[in-house]
């Protein structure tokens, strides 16, 4: 029954996702996110420049991090497969107030994110083509991008699937032309890191640059919980989505840190890698001829779209179910949580979100990043005291539901991580400090709405738990 406040769906429209997609649908959506060339070129460019050889070591710590981000997030995914993704299983086991307090830190960061990867494909086209105007590039990819997200959950899974396909196949790329003529060994590039130093020459990479670039390569290799915001659009999501969830997170985290590996392995000339801006653009000309540089290059720009593309769709679902949450005002309620009758899409969310990620376009790259990074440590810190409790209470990994092994080794390892990389934020400066205490911030000020308007409404305010049909709907 609809709470006290609640209005009626929009005419034509109805108030529930199609669930018309399969797993293998999910996977592709949710590597999609993932992007691991995005991860690659992105920050793994920035641990390859700062950490040298030492970016290796980085992104082998970085894969057992995201084993135990992508197995805590299966459990919990598992069991609230819906729409809010985190916060609706963080609310249901650990209370209204840490629900909303998860769903803030998602709702402050999913514009920015969005602004991030349409101006960062703005970087890449300008490298090919000098003459682009940024500003055209970053708002018409925001515009295609948006098109497809508008489409039917199947066809716009279609169309992200043959984009991610070409990703893949650059990741593969990367891999063969790393490991082609390895320069040195992993045994040497693990236990003996050497960067660029200030004065251009080789030497030991300090413990300070290897603990931010560990913090730096965890956040590029976790993933796989952006399946759980397509949970009400999946066939059978209990028995599902823990296994779509552990792949995806699997499949992104090797995709992203095998490439920089076999890189740092194979770059003969390390010291004018290290020298380049696009450090991975430059290896691959070095080996392959500048023909082959520009080719993958455009590549780049075809994944960091197909990454756009599924984040507006991940945006949407969750501003959907925050309007069928009831957390703003009624009208704007209902409207955001209509769903467009014919292809199934929660159009309003999407085109809500672009407007937001268009806006935030005009905000600096640096500042994008400060809103953003600093979500993992809540995030990772909340999911798994969640797992932690939700097990205990028998709310996770019952019977029909997909359940870690090795419990409670998987949450116990996340909480330890959440506490690390936050005092990792704390000691930079530059990006991590400011991240942490502004999304904090945020967190705080939602926790006030919480209080004073939320939780003293009739009945109070708790996430919405929809019903989950036991034969999936046609």
């Amino acid at each position: 029954m609809p709470r006290v406040g609640a209005t009626a769906p929009a005419a034509g429209e109805g108030s529930r996702l199609h669930r018309k997609l399969s797993s293998f649908g999910v996977l592709l959506l949710t590597l999609s996110c993932l992007s691991p060339v995005f991860s690659i070129y992105g920050v793994g460019s920035d641990v390859l420049l700062h950490a040298g050889t030492g970016a290796a070591a980085a992104f082998i710590c970085g894969i057992g991090v995201a084993i135990v981000w992508a197995v805590v997030y299966a459990e919990l995914g598992s069991a609230y497969p819906y729409a809010g993704g985190d916060y609706v299983g963080v609310g249901s086991i650990l209370g209204a107030w840490a629900g909303f307090a998860s769903l803030t830190a998602w709702a402050v960061t999913l514009a920015p994110t969005i602004a991030f990867l349409a101006k960062t494909i703005t970087v890449y086209v300008g490298d090919l083509v000098p003459a682009a105007s940024p500003s055209i590039v970053t708002f018409g990819a925001l515009a295609a991008a948006l098109a497809v997200a508008l489409l039917a959950v199947r066809t716009s899974a279609f169309v992200t699937g043959i984009f991610l396909a070409i990703e893949m196949l650059a990741v593969l790329v990367l891999i063969g032309v790393g490991l082609w003529h390895p320069a040195r060994g992993l045994v040497d590039v693990v236990l003996h890191p050497v960067t660029l130093s200030a004065a251009e020459t080789m030497g030991p990479v300090p413990l300070a640059a290897m603990a931010l670039a560990g913090v730096s390569a965890a956040f590029a290799t976790c993933g796989g919980n952006q399946a759980i915001a397509f949970g009400e659009e999946l066939a059978e999501p209990h028995r599902h989505m823990g296994r779509v969830i552990l792949l995806a997170g699997l499949i992104g985290a090797f995709a992203t840190a095998v490439p920089v590996i076999a890189v740092v392995i194979g770059a003969g000339d390390l010291p004018a890698i290290l020298k380049s801006p696009a450090p991975f653009s430059a290896f691959v000309a070095s080996v392959a001829g500048p023909v082959a540089g520009h080719a993958l290059s455009a590549g780049v720009i075809l994944a960091i779209f197909n990454a756009l593309i599924a984040q507006i769709m991940f945006s949407a679902r969750l501003f959907f179910s925050f309007g069928r949450d009831e957390i703003f005002h009624p009208r704007l309620n209902a409207t955001l949580a209509s769903v467009h009758r014919a292809s199934g899409a929660p159009r309003v969310a999407t085109w809500v979100v672009s407007a937001m990620g268009a806006a935030c376009c005009l905000l600096d790259l640096h500042v994008l990043v400060v809103f953003s990074s600093g979500l993992t440590v809540y995030s990772l810190g909340l999911v798994s005291f969640a797992v932690l409790v939700g097990r205990s209470r028998r709310l996770t990994g019952q019977p029909g539901y997909w359940r870690s092994l090795l419990y409670p080794l998987a949450p116990v390892l996340g909480l330890i991580l959440a506490v690390a990389f936050g005092v990792a934020d704390l000691l930079d400066a530059d990006i991590g400090r400011p991240s942490l205490l502004l999304l904090g911030a945020m967190i705080g000020a939602g926790l006030l709405w919480y209080h004073f308007v939320l939780s003293r409404r009739a009945g109070g305010w708790v996430p919405r738990i929809e019903p989950i049909p036991a034969v999936p709907a046609d």
